[in-house]
């Protein structure tokens, strides 16, 4: 081999996994996409969901800094670090999670093998023996801007060569013209802000939770111990835009024990919620979306449509369809509070192993938004 033809397969290489003895790894591992938090402030976020310093060297080490860097070209926008006590602490919560076997009851939130490496197993301090990772979890960051790419730097108690990884952001909407999937004025009961759930799951970090509110306020009729209560209740669920039917599933009753009986403590309808999840996870968490169409588009993005009525799909696996064509009628099967329209869109022909993509739509309007923007937690849709 020449030195030329040695120097490009170098420039090849990860930027983690030249002339280190550790490397960092990430889940998702192909990018960052940010949230707008306020448009015409140009204020965004975003949310590295999951990171592991892994030990390949001959010897043990300690990593004694992880630095997060949001970079712009090489101007740097913002910086975050652990260190010490901080680092100590993520260490031993990593430890615990690994140890409590939920990093593999709930593989598609932390990767697995992916993230990890084969034959990896997670530290519960910073000292790194070989085959040993330090995970770090959940990173969030506010900023003004528009950083191009996150840089994780980890430093390690023997002054060798630190560990570098990198990720590029991008900031928008994923490739493709998109319509609402439902028609009419519909409120968005979660969708990506942080104080949602969806923020926090990898496949989910863009969804949309729709439901319909009547003319008291309301998303239901009665005592709401019905499903045929519910306004959202048998709405159709349309395709977003044109593609073909990768998996379906119709199966599934609609989860009457998870409605909110009348004068119930919120608390007590979660902790029911919970317990299916558990029995849902243990089961492989399949039944957690309930009913559900999956469809391919263009650009590699592919949509979900969840908790659908049973009996309802209108549709079938490989099955071209066209957008706001009905793919099935609006339930409460699965893992659902309340019968809603459950979309996300992700990366991958799955509809929980992916990571979640932004969607921009072109037929709607915010009734109560002062300028465009990306839809959030609470907001009124009108789909035209």
């Amino acid at each position: 081999m020449t030195v030329r033809a040695l120097a490009l397969l170098l420039a090849a290489l990860p930027l983690a996994s030249v002339g280190q003895a550790a490397e960092i790894r990430f889940y998702p591992g192909q990018a960052l996409w940010a949230q707008q938090t306020e448009a015409a402030r140009g204020l965004n976020n975003l949310v590295l969901a999951n990171a592991a310093i892994v030990q390949r060297g001959a010897g043990p080490r300690t990593v004694v800094e992880v630095r997060f860097d949001l970079l712009d070209g090489e101007e740097l926008l913002q910086s975050q670090f652990l260190g010490g006590q901080r680092l100590a602490a993520v260490a031993r919560q990593g430890g615990a999670l690994a140890g409590s076997g939920m990093m593999q009851a709930v593989d598609f939130q932390f990767g697995g093998t992916d993230l990890l490496g084969e034959g990896t197993t997670v530290s519960d301090d910073p000292l790194l023996d070989p085959g040993e990772a330090l995970y770090l979890p959940t990173r969030f960051f506010a900023y003004a801007g528009q950083p191009d790419r996150l840089r994780v730097t980890a430093r390690f108690d023997d002054g060798s060569e630190p560990a570098i990884g990198e990720l590029p952001i991008r900031h928008g909407a994923a490739p493709g013209a998109f319509g609402f999937p439902a028609r009419g004025r519909w409120f968005v009961g979660a969708a990506t802000t942080p104080h949602s759930h969806h923020r926090w799951a990898v496949p989910q970090e863009f969804a949309l939770d729709l439901i319909r509110i009547g003319k008291d306020g309301r998303s239901h009729r009665g005592d709401g111990t019905r499903m045929r209560h519910y306004h959202a209740y048998g709405q159709p669920a349309l395709a977003a835009a044109d593609g073909e039917v990768v998996a379906v599933r119709d199966d599934l009753p609609d989860s009457l024990e998870l409605l909110r009986r009348p004068g119930e403590p919120v608390e007590a309808q979660m902790a029911r919620v919970m317990a299916f999840q558990d029995a849902a996870l243990a089961g492989g968490g399949g039944d957690m979306v309930g009913n559900h169409v999956l469809l391919r588009h263009a650009d590699g993005v592919y949509t979900v449509y969840a908790h659908l009525a049973p009996g309802s799909v209108r549709v079938r696996a490989g099955q071209a369809v066209a957008r706001g064509e009905p793919l099935g009628a609006v339930g409460n099967s699965g893992s659902s509070t309340e019968p809603h329209l459950h979309f996300h869109a992700c990366d991958a022909p799955e509809v929980l192993r992916c990571a979640g993509l932004p969607i921009a739509f072109d037929d709607i309007e915010l009734p109560f938004a002062d300028h465009p923007r990306q839809i959030q937690s609470g907001d009124f849709v009108d789909a035209r």
